[in-house]
């Protein structure tokens, strides 16, 4: 129990830093900002921010599903990860924690959209807000791309309860984006406070968790791969 506790707080960790990483949190904020110039009040302001997290955290869940449920439906691949998966967490870990902090190059951003589709999808209401929250959560860049599939996608295939690593992920990824929104719905001033000490903190949050990533991976390999201890 105290393992799956702590892989579901560590999901829930890795949605929060996927959310403040640069590209993300840029995407984010420009959504909100968006939004807000769209809305004719603070409450609709907030309204359509809250559709527009939902729309990312339906994506991240979704996503994370299908690619579970696509591995496990192959009898061989299935057996495979089911009784190989923990030995390799920790070499994946390890490489994942290397492109958090920019050791390793990984391909370049996968976006989707631009400036003039969400600007006409906001056009369609609390629908189009939650559908521009739904299609930049897929536009990955190397840190938020890392976190996902080479730090999240192992832990919760490696878990009893996948579905709650990645419904905790989702939810991590939506909570600073919800305060932002809610602030800026609130008071543009504290928003934009709030914004500048996540900027400030978010490189020692990556680097952080980067070197997390690799010491856990280190100690995993050491011990589930090689089994020298």
């Amino acid at each position: 129990m105290t393992s799956e506790l702590i892989a579901t707080m560590t999901a829930l960790w890795l949605g929060i830093l996927t959310s403040i990483s640069p590209c993300p949190l840029a995407t984010n904020v420009a959504a909100v900002s968006l939004l807000a110039r769209k809305a004719h009040n603070k409450r609709r302001a907030c309204a359509g921010a809250i559709a527009y997290t939902l729309g990312r955290v339906v994506v991240y869940i979704g996503l994370a599903t299908l690619l579970m449920t696509g591995l496990t439906s192959m009898p061989t691949l299935s057996n495979f990860l089911r009784n190989e998966i923990v030995p390799l967490i920790g070499p994946i870990l390890i490489l994942a924690g290397m492109a958090v902090v920019g050791l390793l190059p990984i391909p370049a951003n996968f976006k989707f959209g631009n400036a003039q589709f969400a600007d006409t999808l906001t056009g369609y209401g609390m629908l189009g807000e939650f559908c521009l929250g739904g299609l930049f959560a897929l536009s990955f860049c190397p840190v938020s791309a890392a976190l996902f599939f080479g730090s999240l996608m192992p832990i919760a295939m490696a878990s009893n309860f996948p579905p709650l690593l990645v419904a905790s992920y989702g939810l991590g990824t939506a909570l600073p984006v919800g305060v932002i929104a809610l602030l800026l719905a609130l008071s543009a001033t504290k928003a934009s406070k709030v914004l500048q000490r996540i900027q400030r903190l978010q490189k020692i949050a990556v680097n952080l968790t980067g070197s997390i990533l690799i010491g856990v991976g280190i100690w995993l390999t050491l011990s589930d791969t090689l089994h020298i201890f």
